[in-house]
C-alpha cells in the first residue's frame, strides 16, 4: 500500500493540469495529431479504445506536455458590493483593477499496449490527465505593505482564486477488438479517476467583497479548500474502414462517477480578524460526459488527412456545491442558474450553469520519407462559461489552436515533437444586475476583462518491442 500512495504521489506531482485546449477545462491534447477517436496510437486508451486493436505486438508511449499560461484580468469597479462604504472611495483600486498571472504547466501520459499474441486484440494501460486547470496569480506589489487593506496585495483575481487547482487523474484499462480484415473493431475502458482540488481565495462570511465592516474593523477574509476522491469512470468506442485506405472511430465517455461525484476534504475559514476554523466537507460536482468522432483518409500515398469532432456535455455541470459530509442529495439540487435551496446542511454554493462545447479538428500528415513525417492541424473549440458565472478560477473562451508537428523514427523508435499556442478571444462581462438568492449562493461579482493565451510543446517517444 505504501507503494501505491507513492506512485500516486509522484504522478500528482508531475501531473501538473494541462492545456485546457477543449471546452471548460478539459485538457485533452496528449497524442498532438494522433489525439483522436480514429487512431491506433496508444493514447487510443482514452480516445478510443477500439483503436487499442489496429496496432501489432507491444508498443509503449511516454509524452510530456510543457506549456506556459498568461492571464490578464481587469476586474470592472461597477462589480464592487458596496463601493463607497464597506469598499471606501480611497480603496477602489484595492478591490478592482488589473490582475496577472504567468505560470508554466507541466502534464504526462503514460501508456503501453499489447496484443498478447493474439492478432486482432489489443490491451492497454495508460496514465492520463483529461481534467484539470490552476492558477496562481501574481501579487500586486502597489499593496505589500498596505495595513489598512492587507489584503489587496493578493491582487483583484483574489476573490474567485489567489492559487488553486483542480485535476482529474485517469489510470486507464482498455480492450480492443478488431476482426481479421480490420474492417469493424470495437472496445471499451475502465477508468479509475484520482481527483483533487485545492483552492485558496478570499471570502467573507456574507459571501460580499467588502473590505471593512460598519465600524472600519478588516472583512476581508481567506478560505482554504482541501479535497479529493476516487471515482469509477467508462468508455466504449467503435471503428470502422469503409475502405482500405480510409478510418471512421466513435467513442463515448461516461462522466466520472457515472454522475455527482463527491469530493471529501476541509475547508478552513478566517474572517476578518476572527481565528480561523477548519471543518469537514463534502464538495458535489457533476462533469461532463462527451462523445469523439474521428476519421482518416489516405488522400495520397505519401498524405493522410484526418478530421475530428468532439462534444461535451458541461451543461452537467451546474454548481461546485459545498455540504455538511453525509447531507441528503436534495441539497445541492440546482435551478438552471446553478443556485440552491439555501438549507442548514448547505455551506457554500458556487453556481456554474455551464454550457455543451463542441471541437471540430482538420489536419494532416505528409510523410517525408520512410522515417520522417510531418503533421499539422488546428482545432475551433467553443466556450463553456456564460458570462454571468464566468471568474479568474475557471477561464473559458471560445478559441482557435494551430499546431504543427513531427514524428521521426530510428529503428523501433518513434520520437514525437509537436507546437501549438492557445488563441483565447477575449471576453468582457458586465457587472450582474441582481444579487444571488440567499448569502449561501453569493459570491463576489467577477465582472471585468479577460484575456489569456497559451504556448506550448508535446515530446513524445514511442517504442515498438
Amino acid at each position: 500500500m505504501r507503494s501505491v500512495t507513492r506512485l500516486s504521489f509522484v504522478l500528482f506531482a508531475l501531473a501538473g493540469p494541462g492545456v485546457a485546449a477543449a471546452g471548460g477545462f478539459t485538457t485533452t491534447r496528449f497524442g498532438g495529431e494522433d489525439g483522436h477517436a480514429a487512431t491506433e496510437n496508444p493514447v487510443a486508451a482514452f480516445y478510443n479504445p477500439a483503436g487499442l486493436a489496429y496496432g501489432e505486438g507491444t508498443r509503449g508511449y511516454v509524452e510530456g506536455l510543457f506549456a506556459y499560461r498568461t492571464v490578464d484580468y481587469n476586474r470592472d469597479p461597477g462589480a464592487i458590493d458596496n463601493a463607497g462604504t464597506r469598499t471606501p472611495t480611497d480603496a477602489i483600486d484595492r478591490n478592482s483593477g488589473k490582475a496577472t498571472l504567468g505560470n508554466p504547466i507541466v502534464s504526462p501520459f503514460l501508456g503501453v499496449v499489447t496484443d498478447a499474441g493474439i492478432p486482432g486484440l489489443g490491451i492497454g494501460l495508460a496514465v492520463s490527465v483529461p481534467f484539470g486547470g490552476q492558477a496562481k496569480w501574481d501579487k500586486d506589489d502597489r499593496f505589500a505593505n498596505d495595513a489598512t487593506y492587507p489584503g489587496a496585495v493578493d491582487s483583484a483575481a483574489r476573490w474567485a482564486s489567489i492559487e488553486g487547482e483542480q485535476r482529474s487523474l485517469y489510470y486507464t484499462l482498455g480492450v480492443g477488438w478488431r476482426t481479421a480484415d480490420g474492417r469493424f473493431g470495437v472496445g471499451a475502458a475502465l477508468n479509475v479517476v484520482q481527483s483533487k482540488i485545492s483552492l485558496v481565495r478570499a471570502r467573507n462570511f456574507d459571501g460580499t467583497d467588502d473590505l471593512v465592516r460598519a465600524d472600519g474593523a478588516i472583512a476581508e477574509g481567506r478560505s482554504l479548500l482541501e479535497v479529493d476522491s476516487i471515482d469509477l469512470a467508462a468508455s466504449i468506442g467503435l471503428m470502422w474502414k469503409p475502405t482500405h485506405c480510409s478510418r471512421i472511430g466513435i467513442s463515448y465517455h461516461s462522466q466520472p462517477g457515472f454522475g455527482e461525484t463527491t469530493l471529501a476534504g476541509t475547508l478552513t475559514n478566517q474572517f476578518g480578524d476572527s481565528s480561523p476554523t477548519t471543518i469537514d466537507v463534502d464538495l458535489r460536482q457533476s462533469l461532463p460526459d462527451s462523445i469523439r468522432i474521428g476519421g482518416l483518409w489516405r488522400a495520397m500515398h505519401k498524405v493522410v488527412l484526418h478530421a475530428a469532432i468532439d462534444y461535451q456535455r458541461w451543461s452537467k455541470f451546474k454548481n461546485q456545491c459545498f455540504t455538511v459530509p453525509g447531507a441528503p442529495a436534495s441539497t445541492c439540487e440546482a435551478d438552471d442558474d446553478g443556485f440552491v435551496t439555501d438549507t442548514g446542511d448547505l455551506i457554500l454554493n458556487i453556481p456554474r450553469a455551464w454550457k455543451d462545447t463542441y471541437g471540430i479538428r482538420v489536419g494532416g500528415t505528409y510523410e517525408a520519407s520512410d522515417t520522417l513525417a510531418v503533421q499539422a492541424g488546428v482545432l475551433y473549440d467553443s466556450n463553456a462559461v456564460p458570462d454571468a458565472t464566468l471568474d479568474p478560477a475557471l477561464i473559458d473562451t471560445d478559441k482557435i489552436i494551430p499546431q504543427l508537428g513531427i514524428r521521426y523514427q530510428v529503428g523501433k523508435v518513434d520520437v514525437h515533437a509537436t507546437a501549438g499556442n492557445v488563441f483565447y478571444l477575449s471576453r468582457t462581462t458586465a457587472p450582474r444586475a441582481v444579487d444571488p438568492p440567499g448569502a449561501k449562493n453569493r459570491n463576489p461579482d467577477m465582472a471585468g476583462d479577460y484575456a489569456t493565451s497559451v504556448t506550448y510543446l508535446l515530446l513524445g517517444v514511442g517504442v515498438h518491442m
